[in-house]
């Protein structure tokens, strides 16, 4: 062999390491690149976004809402004797958006009840009212074969100022902060007559994400002794339905504010109280919450009747000037 061709030889040997090195680090270095344009059809098994969480901001104002929050409010009833509310909050349960199982019918067969899952958003108010009527319909059918609520005009104004001076006034009870409570909201919509036995009640809640859904929140309030009560009371006939995006607390921003409120103007069981939220006082299991709760305090109750009182001296001033 020459030492011509001992050095081409060599040569080569060389230009074949220096390409066996090389390929290794260009193709390495092809992953990174790729890697960090996040390029490429293969795997997207990539980690989803981190949901965010309920902090506060550092200014003190209101915070983000949670994926998947909700919150029921208090319960309340009142009667021409007397009124009653169960102020005490509580969280919708993290599962409360599941489909219902198959019973006779509403939350227990869920499926027979369109848009239960959907998502509130401005444009499908009426959906969602539509589903959370019939998603309470279906619990009074499934305990007890109770008579379906109608849709009142009435009380779905009520229900609807509430609604939006939750979200704009940031408060969550029963009471607004000027002091009204359903009584005197209903009041000026001519729903409550001027004397009788008539009966309102209302439920609240607020949620967000996947517990904004009007099955997450009927299953709120059913895992909820006085809003249970309220949907299975015996003596309601009417309901307004009311849903808003907001939040009433400065504490969380954005998801979806419900107002039910329900009535009768006769046949009011003034007999019936919402438990308490702790369970002491019973819930009987069908709803009409017959024990015990103490029906809402000295005031509450001086007010229905000076409010009854009143309701009756003009029934009477109407009925002298029509003779």
């Amino acid at each position: 062999m020459t030492d011509e061709h001992r050095g081409m030889e060599g040569s080569e040997n060389r230009f074949h390491k220096l390409i066996r090195a090389a390929v290794p680090t260009a193709l390495l270095a092809g992953v990174i690149a790729v890697a960090g344009c996040g390029g490429g059809g293969g795997d997207n098994s990539a980690k989803p976004p981190a949901p965010v969480t309920n902090t506060p901001s550092s200014s003190g104002g209101a915070v983000t809402a949670e994926g998947t929050q909700g919150l029921v409010g208090p319960a309340g009833r009142a009667t021409s004797k007397s009124q009653q509310f169960e102020d005490k909050q509580g969280k919708i349960p993290a599962n409360a958006n599941h489909k219902p199982k198959n019973k006779a019918g509403g939350v227990g067969a869920g499926a027979n009840c369109p848009d239960i899952g959907v998502t509130p958003s401005d444009s499908n108010t009426d959906q969602v009212n539509a589903a959370i009527l019939c998603l309470v319909n279906g619990e009074r059918t499934d305990n007890g074969g109770l008579p379906p609520l109608s849709s009142n005009s009435q009380l779905a104004q009520a229900a609807a100022g509430m609604c939006t001076r939750m979200v704009t006034e940031h408060f969550f009870s029963h009471e607004t902060p000027d002091g009204k409570n359903v009584v005197d909201r209903v009041e000026p919509t001519g729903y409550i007559p001027d004397s009788g036995d008539w009966v309102v009640g209302e439920n609240l809640a607020w949620g967000s994400g996947a517990l904004s859904t009007p099955q997450a929140i009927v299953n709120g309030w059913m895992n909820s002794p006085g809003h249970k009560a309220n949907i299975l009371a015996t003596d309601y006939k009417d309901i307004g339905l009311a849903v808003c995006q907001g939040s009433p607390s400065t504490q969380q921003s954005g998801g979806t504010n419900y107002v039910n409120d329900f009535g009768a103007k006769t046949g009011a069981d003034v007999n019936a109280k919402l438990p308490a939220e702790d369970g002491s006082s019973g819930d009987n299991g069908s709803g009409t919450a017959a024990s015990a709760t103490a029906a809402g305090t000295a005031s509450a109750k001086a007010k229905a009747r000076a409010k009854a009182k009143k309701a009756k001296k003009k029934h009477k001033k109407r009925k002298r000037s029509s003779h």
